[in-house]
């Protein structure tokens, strides 16, 4: 579901990051810590969806 980081990250990586974070901060009038603890919220539920899925899927696989 995730790929693994790279071993050695490249800087360049998470500027881009940082500055689109602080683009969705200036387009959805919020503070930083407030977006990535939603944004959070969404990879933690989708996670949890996936998880779901591939379990439904198996258990239909063995039927």
């Amino acid at each position: 579901m995730f790929a693994l980081p790279p071993s050695d990250m490249d800087v360049g990586d998470l500027r881009s990051l940082s500055e689109a974070i602080d683009m969705l901060c200036v387009v959805l009038d919020t503070d930083r810590e407030a977006l990535i603890e939603g944004l959070t919220d969404i990879v933690r539920r989708r996670a949890g969806f996936e998880d779901c899925r591939q379990t439904l899927d198996r258990r239909i696989r063995r039927e």
